[in-house]
């Protein structure tokens, strides 16, 4: 077996990767993708010219890294898995490790099981439709506008001041939503839920569906976007090692 490390992949790596990640996706249906473009450390197994374990990590924060990995279905139990981590941890001693999955890789529980890896929180995929899509009743607050720019910005004002921003980007014939802020003094006082209403009645003109991402422990969003007409299309469970 040869392992490979490097902080950038090449061409002909990324290939073996996405054939790795096909694979998978073929045995059981997982939905991730490997960080080939925009992660910072990878360790690949290679066994006889074939591609048997990919790891990859992405940095968040100091002493904190999101890992991606995949082992071909065939080559499981195997202990490449565990040799290609074996190299993360030497590279990064005294860091955690992030692990992320969709709940549709069996293999994937076994080895978070395996580490003894604790939960740490959901992160859920939602989506709106909004060719049936009726707005829910809701007053705007005094002297409330917005505006938005090229780029996909959009702007809340009340009372001449900026008071928010959100942002959206195209998604397949939709478009993801994303950023949203309001400023402190204005929080609680309905200018978010009146913002993010204005602005989905403003995609609604052209847009088939919006999609975003929501933390499983941000009750107050998520119960907003549940209400507002979103659903829960996939959820991600994070665990950290």
């Amino acid at each position: 077996m040869e392992i490979i490390t490097a902080t950038a992949l090449s061409s002909q790596q990324k290939e073996l990767v996405q054939e790795l990640f096909r694979a998978c996706r073929e045995f059981e249906g997982m939905t991730l993708t490997f960080p080939a473009e925009d992660g910072d450390f990878f360790v690949l197994c290679m066994e006889n010219g074939t591609l048997a374990s990919a790891l990859a990590l992405y940095y968040l924060e100091p002493h904190l890294y999101e890992c991606t990995a995949a082992t071909l279905p065939d080559m499981r139990k195997q202990g490449y898995f565990s040799k290609a981590l074996a190299q993360a941890e030497l590279h990064f001693p005294n860091s955690d490790f992030s692990f992320v999955t969709d709940g549709r890789c069996p293999a994937s529980a076994f080895v978070l099981k395996k580490l003894n890896a604790r939960f740490w929180y959901n992160e859920h995929m939602m989506t709106l439709e909004l060719s049936q899509w009726q707005p829910p009743v809701c007053a705007l607050p005094p002297s409330f506008s917005m505006t938005v720019d090229e780029s996909g910005k959009f702007t809340a004002f009340a009372q001449d001041r900026e008071i928010g921003v959100c942002f959206i980007t195209p998604l397949g014939g939709g478009v993801y939503f994303y950023g949203m802020e309001i400023r402190a003094p204005f929080r609680g006082k309905g200018y978010g839920k009146a913002f993010f209403l204005q602005v989905l009645k403003s995609l609604q003109e052209n847009t088939s569906t919006v999609t975003l991402q929501v933390s499983g422990n941000n009750t107050v969003a998520l119960n907003l976007y549940k209400k507002t007409g979103f659903r829960i299309t996939e959820t991600l469970s994070y665990y950290l090692y």
